[in-house]
């Protein structure tokens, strides 16, 4: 994360000033995460905003005011320097409020939506802004699956959660979920690739947000023909420990712990904010319901084998895989799991989790998994409605 540094002295006005806004909000700071083909910008401010957005004069400013706000004693300038925000620009506006002005690189597209309060994150004004052609870029560079598939590659797609304004869990030490995931997801990328056997493709390469609905979509544009996610788990009690995978359940939780961490992680939108807007399903929902159920017994398949190898690098929480409603492993036709590495709120396991070592262990133990599984993996063709499965079924596994 990049923050403003602008202090909270900078935003100090005067006695009869405060007392005359003494309702409004104020704003506490500006923070902004540069993603490949987007910028996020997020304004926290200490109570309910009220903004709009004018219609812009120049295709290159966006303007964004903030009414009924503590305005700063002075404007403020916050470089930004990637490819898609110059800068922002923070001025008063008298008995309004304050004006947020944003610099663009090139013509952009942006959404400015509203957060309530949540954990502990205050209201936020987001404003998220993409170059389209970054974005087309991004899509045409996923492309190269085509050709891999073509000759007979594995695609694997790994998925370092949370990122950006989502740390994640965070350890005693302050670890971040969000870095060590990104971390551990890069080993195990590197590893892959080098196997030759494989290519391997992260959701994210950096420290930015992305939607658990984009994590999806991105996997499926690489044709992936695996997904894992990874992630470290966390947990008010100090002695919890361990290491778990959890696959897609339709039906509910298996269990209680299950069901509370896919709460846990489903929040991640909640936390990093997404304006929400709705999707749609254009398949038959009974073709559907039939993939996604093989599909997830060939989760449960590969979480079962991962458990057995993971296991010798550290002690496992569950035998068997978990099953609960995680809204990242819901892609119908790519087999998913969800990596709960280590608790990082463990003292003794968050402590693992910083050292190299522990993390090439779980990068090997997760290899050796694929490569049972990968010879297994269904061989799909195109079929009316869905996909007809050529490989023969297989149980849950673990």
């Amino acid at each position: 994360m990049k923050r403003s540094l602008l202090a909270l002295s900078i935003f100090l006005i005067t006695g009869s000033m405060a007392s005359e806004a003494l309702a409004n909000p104020r704003l506490l700071d500006i923070r902004h995460w540069s993603a490949p083909e987007h910028t996020r910008v997020v304004i926290d401010l200490s109570g309910t905003p009220t903004y709009e957005v004018p219609p812009p004069v120049d295709p290159l400013i966006l303007t964004v005011i903030l009414r009924k706000v503590i305005p700063p004693r002075r404007s403020q300038e916050i470089s930004v320097n990637d490819r898609v925000i110059r800068k922002i620009r923070v001025a008063p506006m008298p008995k309004e409020g304050a004006e947020v002005t944003l610099s663009l690189v090139k013509t952009a597209r942006w959404n400015v939506f509203a957060l309530k309060p949540y954990l502990d994150k205050p209201d936020r004004v987001v404003i998220d802004v993409a170059r389209p052609d970054l974005e087309e870029k991004e899509k045409a560079e996923r492309q190269i699956s085509q050709k891999l598939k073509a000759e007979k590659t594995r695609i694997i797609v790994i998925d370092p959660g949370h990122g950006g304004e989502d740390p994640g869990a965070v350890g005693r030490r302050r670890t971040l979920e969000k870095d060590i995931v990104l971390a551990l997801a890069r080993k195990l990328q590197k590893a892959l690739d080098e196997g030759g056997e494989v290519r391997a493709f992260l959701t994210r390469r950096g420290d930015y947000f992305v939607s658990l609905e984009d994590r999806i979509k991105i996997a499926q544009e690489y044709g992936a023909d695996l997904l894992i996610s990874l992630h470290t788990n966390g947990s008010p009690k100090r002695q919890a420990r361990g290491t778990s995978v959890y696959c897609l359940s339709l039906q509910g939780a298996s269990d209680k712990a299950a069901q509370l961490v896919a709460q846990k992680e489903n929040a991640a939108d909640m936390v990093g904010g997404t304006s929400l807007v709705p999707t749609q399903k254009d398949l038959d929902s009974i073709l559907l319901d039939l993939e996604q159920t093989h599909t997830i017994n060939e989760s449960l398949h590969l979480g079962g084998l991962m458990l057995s190898e993971l296991g010798r690098v550290n002690p496992i929480q569950f035998s068997r895989p978990r099953q609960a409603g995680f809204t990242v492993l819901k892609a119908p036709s790519i087999p998913s799991v969800l990596v709960e590495t280590a608790y990082i709120t463990n003292p003794a396991e968050e402590k693992s989790l910083q050292k190299e070592g522990f993390q090439r262990d779980l990068t090997r133990a997760i290899m050796a998994a694929l490569k049972k599984f990968l010879p297994l993996l269904a061989v799909k063709e195109e079929g009316t409605g869905m996909e007809q499965i050529k490989g023969k079924g297989r149980g849950t596994g673990g």
